[in-house]
Parts: C-alpha cells; sequence; structure tokens
C-alpha cells in the first residue's frame, strides 16, 4: 500500500489483512526511489522478494499533486510486465477509516488558497457526499443540521474557529495525530474495495486531483482559448 498524497508519504506491506510492516517516510523523502528502498526493506525483513507482491493499494488523491504522482509512477513501475493489478484508494476516505467507529467523520485536507479538499464520511469510508474543494464555510453548508460530526486532517487546524463558530457543539476535533493518513489505512480500505472489485488493471487508475495545479490555472487564466494539459 503507498501513501504519497500528503507531506510524508508511507508505505505497508499486508499478507491478506495481517499487517506485516509499515515505514513513515521523513519530510522530503518522498519520491519514487525512497519507496523502492522502504519496500526492500519491508519485505526483505519477513525474507520475501518482490515477486511476492501480486497486488498494490494507492491512495488517489486528492492531495500534493507531486505527491501523487510519485506515487502513481511507482506503482506503474511496480507493475510494468507483471500482472498485478492496482487497487485505487480515495484519500478523503482512507483518512475517514482513522476516525471513530460510528458517527459522522469529515476528513479536511489543506489545500492552499483558503480551500479545504473535503468530504464526508462514515467509518467504514464509505462516502455521504462527494468529496469536494472550496472554502470551508461552502462545506459546512452542505453538512446535516442535526448529527454531530468528528473532524480530522490537515485541513482542520487553520479553520478551527470558523468550524465551531458554525457547528458549536457538533463539532468533535480529533487529535492531530489521527488526522495523519497512514499507508496502514489505505491497504486495509484497499482490502474492502477489492473484495468488492475494485481492482484495475494500472492503465486505468486515474488521480482524484479535485482542481487544477496551480501552474496550469495559471496558465489557463493567461491563456483562455488554449487546451487544458490532462
Amino acid at each position: 500500500a503507498l501513501e504519497t498524497s500528503a507531506e510524508c508519504g508511507s508505505l505497508a506491506l499486508f499478507s491478506g489483512a495481517d499487517l506485516l510492516g509499515e515505514v513513515h517516510l521523513d519530510e522530503g523523502e518522498r519520491h519514487a526511489a525512497s519507496l523502492l528502498v522502504c519496500l526492500e526493506r519491508l519485505l526483505g525483513a519477513r525474507g520475501l522478494a518482490l515477486d511476492a507482491v501480486d497486488r498494490i493499494a494507492l491512495a488517489i488523491g486528492p492531495g500534493s499533486f507531486t505527491g501523487l504522482r510519485i506515487g502513481l509512477a511507482t506503482a506503474l513501475g511496480l507493475a510494468f510486465g507483471t500482472d498485478r493489478l492496482l487497487v485505487p484508494v480515495p484519500t478523503l476516505a482512507a483518512l475517514a477509516t482513522q476516525g471513530p467507529s460510528v458517527g459522522l467523520i469529515a476528513p479536511l485536507l489543506d489545500a492552499r488558497r483558503s480551500e479545504v479538499y473535503a468530504g464526508l464520511y462514515r467509518s467504514d469510508g464509505s462516502a455521504l457526499v462527494a468529496d469536494s474543494c472550496g472554502s470551508i464555510g461552502e462545506f459546512l453548508s452542505r453538512l446535516p443540521p442535526d448529527e454531530p460530526v468528528a473532524l480530522l486532517g490537515s485541513g482542520v487546524s487553520s479553520h478551527r474557529a470558523e468550524i465551531s463558530a458554525r457547528l458549536g457543539a457538533r463539532a468533535v476535533f480529533l487529535p492531530p495525530e489521527s488526522g495523519r493518513l497512514r499507508a496502514a489505512s489505505v491497504g486495509r480500505l484497499a482490502l474492502r474495495l477489492a473484495a468488492a472489485g475494485a481492482s484495475v488493471a494500472p492503465e486505468l487508475v486515474e488521480l482524484r486531483y479535485l482542481r487544477r495545479a496551480e501552474a496550469e490555472a495559471k496558465r489557463l487564466a493567461l491563456h483562455p482559448g488554449s487546451e487544458p494539459i490532462p
């Protein structure tokens, strides 16, 4: 399982539902070479070779544009020339599984430009509204009016005052450590998704950006008649 959508990536190794190991990368180490070194270490610690890996779970975003592309490139490299399938895992859905086991969970990631990547989930990772990118006010206005909501992720702290003002006692702020997405959470959700038929050929994986990169947005603003870059 690969997680590269946040500032610091991680990688986890599973045998069925059993977590065999997990490695967290330091900030600045989130690149393909580090991921491959971590994978070799995890496999070596269990006396396994790369041939033992038959499926790859990948956090597909939203999140860091560069990080997401690094994760996908790594997954594609590991799958090239093999029969390995990939399991695309929405980042916010995986983050929601790190919340409480009951109730509504709102994973929020800092999207910069005073915006958040936001979703509303149950604890099993099932989405109640479509993931979105926008202001915190826009997201809060779409929440059910009565139920408490547990909030976690990098987008919470900078908007805590507005969340408290809008939700009052309904807002349940989870500890910061629970808002750091783990590759283990990506892998566990991938197991459920794979059981439901979500495994795909590597070339069919699409990253979930939710908005264009800043450079692309500026290019289109300057040249409105140009074609967007896929």
